[in-house]
């Protein structure tokens, strides 16, 4: 169970929340990619929901605003496979956009619960059907005889469909007790060695598309949409701990803009796993 939102900044902007199940299982068998002895196999399957909003949310001027109102939810599936130094994943998503992903609904409950403000949602991004693949490749390389920096890795992602298209490239360094990359919290891995790390990564981002902010590529009747920035940064920091039974992380996370009217983005996640 994931959770991410930018409630400790005070303010709801650009991504402002995000909510994830995810089911995970070792396969026994090979399933398009080989497995090993030594590392099986790793099937997920998430549902999840995002939230976008501008800054200004009573606005209804779009002159005025720093991005549209967007909601997201999909479901994805996603195969891992480990070497002892590296890991590929690969997966497919299917989502739906705007109105229908329920998500401006959800907000919008949420804050009459609480009694805050109720946002406007004028100009949300017409409602749509995604359909997106993901890949990744992770390089681990584990330093002896060091007492503060143990492991360090670079991980290349990319995505290819019709919600968003990215090449994506992140070095992360970390401190403490973590785990082979094949059985590594870190990279979504199941296992039961015990592990305690913090960690801290930086990336950058070329983005040629992200349909919640410029409408769907074939055809778009979204009433506000913008130009993205091409290349985001980010930078982001957390701990994890796992017993063998349980997992638990708390990460916070960076974004420079993503279109010329925006400022940075940053928000928390929480996240709890348990294995069975």
């Amino acid at each position: 169970v994931r959770h991410d939102n930018d409630f400790l900044f005070a303010i709801d902007r650009y991504y402002t929340a995000g909510t994830f199940l995810s089911y995970s299982k070792q396969l026994r068998d090979d399933f398009f990619l080989k497995r090993t002895q030594e590392h099986p196999l790793v099937f997920d399957l998430t549902i999840g929901q995002e939230t976008y909003t501008p800054r200004e949310l009573f606005e209804s001027d779009f002159d005025l605003l720093e991005r549209p109102y967007a909601g997201y939810l999909f479901l994805r599936a996603t195969l891992r496979q480990a070497r002892s130094e590296n890991l590929i994943h690969t997966a497919i998503e299917a989502g739906l956009a705007g109105e229908q992903s329920l998500a401006g609904k959800a907000q919008r409950e949420y804050h009459k619960l609480i009694n805050e403000f109720i946002p406007v949602w004028a100009g949300e991004i017409a409602n749509s059907f995604h359909i997106n693949t993901y890949s990744s490749y992770v390089r681990d390389y584990h330093i002896k005889n060091s007492n503060l920096l143990k492991n360090f890795a670079l991980q290349s992602q990319g995505a290819l469909g019709t919600r968003q298209i990215y090449f994506r490239q992140e070095a992360l360094a970390f401190i403490g007790d973590r785990a082979a990359v094949g059985k590594t919290t870190a990279f979504g891995q199941l296992g039961n060695d015990v592990e305690f790390y913090g960690y801290a990564g930086v990336g950058v981002e070329y983005v040629f598309l992200n349909a919640l902010i410029q409408g769907h590529p074939f055809g778009d009747n979204s009433p506000f949409t913008l130009p993205i920035e091409p290349l985001v940064f980010s930078f982001k920091m957390g701990a994890t701990y796992r017993d063998t039974r349980n997992s638990y992380q708390v990460i916070y996370k960076y974004r420079t803009r993503e279109t010329s009217r925006e400022g940075r983005s940053q928000f928390v996640t929480f996240q709890y796993a348990r294995q069975f």
